[in-house]
């Protein structure tokens, strides 16, 4: 227990520490699910520590921490005071909680959608009210008046975990491990040929981040289980890092040589792998100790996930290699590596490892055989398992009523991108837009299906069904809308102007413009081949490609390689192209990084003068497999881009005179003394004046970026 108020303050940041610990968990968790399970995940997060608090205060304490009935179950303790005169108690009580809200939170990831979200609660209570409790005290048991009396059986046999490999770790994977064992798999996960569907996060980044972030609370996990600070507490967070990176090493490498490539959650759990592994042993080995036990959980992590698809096993994040697998192996590792005169056991290491073995086999005994008995029992009157079809809907939707209908269409494209099974139609979501954009879509299927192997057919059909689409524009009006915003706004420091004119009510030109993150937003303009509602779906089109490639993975040039990949695939029938720029423009840098498909030159306006962006590589739709390149350049507060489609300057007046690149780029020269949005205005106005009362013969979009400066 703590000695000094200095003590009692480690605590409470350990604490802290810990808690944070819980952001990580939904931050990984999450991102190392779909989308439309995401949010699903991350209220389990929040919602199990509340009830783990509730619970553990009420009965798991006593039980953990209570006078011991012959080694195995506290009986008193419950519904713990705490004072201001005895604070050791309270901080005591307080650094507890937080292991017990871990344990409950590992079962979480492994879990993951396909769990309703009150069965979820269920397990949250059994393994915080029984589970964790029960296996703590067998561990960890102490009389709380007399600190140095151990009082639970495994803890007087020798046991040795000092912050959790198994009381904490093994214990929520094993827990894991049955709740997966009666849920099942995931659907699609495991096919009847036996091939694997790896079912990838939505948000990889944010499982990384979230990495970083358990890193961080393990100082305190282990940091402060020293229960007050010692000199041993530097060399246990040094132990604590060592182990981490080791395990990040050997899994990216080991995975590396099996998979021939870096698989991008290998670092992830590896290293988390290795926080498990030395959880146990951190203040009994020295450094190069600390390295090796990663090192082997690593390792053992790959492996352990490996024979879990053998076993047709579906973890969704990987909570058994890196909390169970990892636990046993940390808990054994005590054995191996631990320092006898800091474990203070009087075993000897042979006789060590016995013990430790014993100590895994019981917590497996418990945690698995008792979880799978109870949750059993509890799964046969109220099942825990979601119906097939909320599964397929998302968790997101059909447990809290949280999703939007565009995401749910875009994913549905995105798989027929992905597979080219265009055997199904989409998903209709009655009385929205988005369902008649899906009904107008499975129209156009339903019509490529039936011709796809006669071009000359396929092409009739595909115009009679955008004859209907035609006598419906207003909805073709309202579908553009939603994806195209014509509204000026401010990102950053970036104001950016707007002026978008079809040809008709709809057109082919597209644009998307968002900021990935302060200072550095990614613009997107394209022009699709012809005008109106044939090129307005293909713009459509377009949309539902870039979606999923904007937000930050691709480069500027791996987006073109992409889009024109996908693009062929989609309509390699069809022989439809656009031409398109995707811009970085980085404020943070001074840079602006771009590539451009075939598209007519564009105008940066700057200190130096006016630069042309020519083209980088071929138009999108032309050739499979083009490589693209991309280029720099630099600008600096008051610069100016001014990016627009072909219909700008492919305008005929009435004496068959061409508007034309040249006299664009005269007038853009005036912008130099004009605001972006008069500029734009003037310029659009000059043309009005050309054509003189001739009709537009081609859709124009113009898009004007102007630094503020500070």
């Amino acid at each position: 227990m703590p000695k000094t108020n200095f003590d009692i303050l480690w605590i409470i940041l350990s604490s802290g520490l810990v808690f944070f610990m819980q952001a990580g968990f939904l931050c990984l968790e999450s991102g190392l699910t779909r989308t439309k399970n995401s949010i699903n995940v991350a209220i389990k997060n929040i919602t199990d520590f509340g009830i783990a608090t509730l619970i553990f205060y009420a009965i798991g304490f006593g039980f953990m921490f209570g006078k011991s009935a012959n080694g195995f179950l506290g009986i008193d303790t419950f519904f713990p005071e705490f004072s201001a005169e005895n604070p050791n108690v309270a901080v005591f009580f307080l650094f507890q909680l937080m292991f017990c809200g871990t344990a409950a939170t590992i079962v979480s990831g492994a879990v993951a959608e396909r769990m309703k979200f009150g069965a979820y609660i269920v397990v949250t209570a059994v393994i915080s009210a029984i589970i964790y409790p029960i296996f703590g005290h067998w561990v960890w048991g102490k009389d709380l008046s007399h600190w140095e009396t151990t009082t639970g059986w495994l803890g007087k046999m020798g046991f040795v975990d000092f912050a959790g490999s198994t009381v904490v770790h093994s214990v929520g994977g094993w827990v894991g491990l049955a709740a997966m064992k009666i849920l099942g798999n995931r659907s699609g996960r495991y096919a009847e040929d036996g091939s694997i569907r790896n079912i990838t996060g939505h948000n990889l980044p944010l499982a990384m981040l979230g990495t970083l972030i358990l890193w961080l609370g393990w100082i305190g996990f282990n940091g402060g289980s020293t229960l007050a600070f010692t000199g041993a507490v530097p060399k246990i967070i040094v132990n604590t890092m060592f182990a981490a990176v080791s395990g990040m090493a050997s899994s990216l490498i080991y995975g590396w040589i099996r998979l021939q490539y870096a698989e991008a959650t290998l670092p992830l759990n590896g290293a988390l792998a290795g926080l498990v592994a030395i959880t146990a042993s951190c203040h009994a080995v020295n450094s190069i100790d600390s390295v090796i036990i990663g090192f082997v959980a690593g390792i053992l992590m790959f492996e352990s996930r490996s024979l879990l698809d053998r076993l047709k096993i579906d973890d969704a994040v990987g909570a058994i290699p890196v909390h169970l697998t990892a636990g046993i192996w940390g808990t054994l590792a005590v054995g191996i590596f631990g320092n006898p005169e800091i474990l203070g056991t009087g075993l000897s290491r042979s006789h060590q490892i016995f013990v430790q073995s014993i100590g895994i086999l019981s917590c497996g005994a418990l945690a698995f055989g008792l979880s799978y008995v109870v949750l059993s029992a509890i799964n046969r009157f109220f099942r825990f398992r979601v119906s097939e079809q909320n599964e397929h809907k998302g968790l997101n939707y059909t447990e809290h009523r949280a999703t939007t209908e565009l995401i749910d269409l875009f994913l549905e494209m995105e798989y027929q991108k992905r597979t080219g099974d265009l055997s199904k139609d989409l998903s209709i979501e009655p009385f929205t837009e988005v369902g008649q954009i899906a009904e107008r879509y499975n129209s156009v299927l339903g019509k490529i299906r039936l011709n796809i192997k006669e071009k000359e057919v396929l092409a009739k059909e595909l115009e009679e069904n955008l004859n209907l689409i035609q006598n419906d524009l207003s909805t073709a009006k309202k579908i553009q809308s939603g994806i195209i915003s014509h509204k000026d706004r401010t990102l950053g420091e970036l104001e950016v102007i707007v002026r978008y004119l079809p040809l008709s009510e709809v057109g082919g030109d597209f644009f998307d413009i968002m900021e990935l993150r302060p200072g550095l937003t990614r613009v997107f303009l394209a022009d699709a081949t012809g005008h109106g509602v044939q090129a307005a779906l293909i713009t459509m089109a377009i949309k539902a490609i870039y979606e999923s490639l904007k937000r930050g993975i691709y480069s500027v040039t791996e987006i073109l390689y992409h889009l024109n990949n996908e693009f062929l695939h989609t309509f390699k029938n069809l022989n439809q192209f656009f031409t398109c720029i995707v811009l970085d423009i980085d404020t943070n840098s001074g840079n602006v990084r771009y590539a451009s498909a075939g598209h007519i030159p564009q105008y940066l306006i700057g200190p130096e003068g006016i630069q042309k962006l020519e083209k980088t590589g071929r138009i999108i739709g032309a050739v499979s497999k083009t490589q693209y390149t991309s280029k720099d350049v630099k600008i600096s507060p008051d610069s100016k881009l001014v990016l627009f489609t072909d219909g700008l300057v492919e305008q005929w007046n009435a004496h068959k005179e061409e508007f034309g690149e040249e006299r664009v780029e005269s007038l853009i020269h005036s912008l130099n003394t004009q605001s972006i949005r008069e500029g734009i205005d003037s310029i659009l106005s000059e043309q009005e004046k050309f054509l003189s009362g001739v009709s537009k013969q081609d859709d124009i979009s113009v898009i004007g970026i102007n630094w503020k400066r500070a």
